[in-house]
């Protein structure tokens, strides 16, 4: 080892020799590199960390009014920061088709009662919501198109103080496996159906309104699931009606129907807790063959064919229809079981 020296800095020489060959490294290139490897290090640990923050949250205010589109917003977030959380707040009346796929944490909201209208003239949805989490509409007036609103492909959609109204179709489609969770809104006027939940799909459904919808109020099949608190079904075809799916009703009122104000078709089941079912053009409960329920607490009274709990000849079961108040042929076999003594 040999000291080298310049002015105002000392550096010590390393000679290595091997096979009759020399070289030689300075400590001071050997600090050099390792300050080099600290700050690489540095930096990637704060690429690692900024990457495992959460994203900030965009806000964005449209104003359709100026020509703004709902639709260019929800674009650019998609391909800015899909996974949210994002709100557009919307201002006017919107003229637009809004396709909503693969983002999550998105609310669309309004504060003083923006309307989107369908652009297509019937042919597409108005909101189309496809591999969504967690996507909130609230306080809009949505208008006409195919259809209303869709919630489909096993999105998690929340629908807040709308009114969806004058579709061609169904005002709320939720198919998919999805979920979907309504509150206080009015869905009306629609040109089939108020609402249509399918294939394993749940709708919560809480203070809402289904009225003059030209079909059912709501249709469920194919193992969906509806839980409705308080909301009510006036003056459609149908109030609710249920194929291969469950229903459970807490509170609300079924009444103006043209014809039943519930259907439970073939594999269906039922409980009532405390709806009120009454003043329907048909039956008030109408079970087909293979459907179930139970009457924890209902008043399905006063329903227009002259039978309020009506069961079709084979095998509908029914669990304490007295306690509906009302007139029907369903009856319920008594138990022939008795208790076995214990040896």
């Amino acid at each position: 080892m040999s000291r080298a020296g310049n002015p105002g800095a000392r550096k010590f020489v390393l000679a290595v020799r091997g096979r009759g060959e020399a070289s030689s490294t300075t400590l001071t290139e050997v600090n050099i590199m390792r300050r080099k490897a600290s700050v690489y290090a540095f930096f990637v640990w704060v690429a690692i960390t900024t990457a495992s923050q959460p994203a900030r949250a965009t806000n964005i205010t449209v104003n359709c009014d100026r020509r703004e589109s709902i639709r260019q917003a929800v674009k650019l977030l998609a391909g800015s920061n899909p996974q949210g959380p994002n709100t557009i707040s919307v201002r006017g009346s919107c003229v637009e088709n809004i396709l909503i796929q693969g983002m999550d944490r998105l609310t669309l909201i309004t504060k003083k009662g923006a309307s989107i209208t369908d652009r297509s003239a019937g042919n597409s949805v108005v909101v189309d919501i496809e591999n969504s989490h967690s996507v909130t509409l609230q306080g809009f007036s949505i208008n006409g198109g195919a259809g209303g609103v869709v919630c489909n492909a096993a999105s998690v959609c929340y629908l807040t103080g709308n009114t969806i109204q004058d579709s061609a179709g169904a005002g709320v489609g939720v198919s998919g496996g999805s979920h979907a969770f309504l509150e206080s809104n009015v869905i009306q006027s629609n040109g089939f159906r108020g609402s249509t939940v399918t294939d394993g799909s749940q709708m919560f459904s809480s203070n809402d309104l289904f009225q003059g919808n030209v079909a059912q109020g709501i249709t469920l099949s194919f193992g969906a699931y509806l839980q409705a608190s308080n909301s009510s079904f006036l003056n459609n075809a149908v109030g609710v009606e249920a194929a291969a799916s469950t229903v459970r009703l807490s509170g609300g009122t079924i009444s103006g129907s043209g014809g039943d104000g519930m259907r439970l078709l073939g594999g269906s089941a039922a409980v009532f807790q405390g709806p009120t079912i009454t003043g329907n053009g048909g039956n008030g409960v109408h079970l087909e063959d293979g459907a179930f329920a139970g009457f924890l607490g209902a008043n399905i009274t006063g329903n227009l064919s002259g039978m309020d709990v009506d069961c079709a000849p084979q095998f509908p079961i029914t669990r304490f229809v007295e306690r509906t108040g009302g007139i029907t042929n369903c009856v319920e076999s008594a138990s022939n079981s008795k208790p076995k003594t214990v040896e």
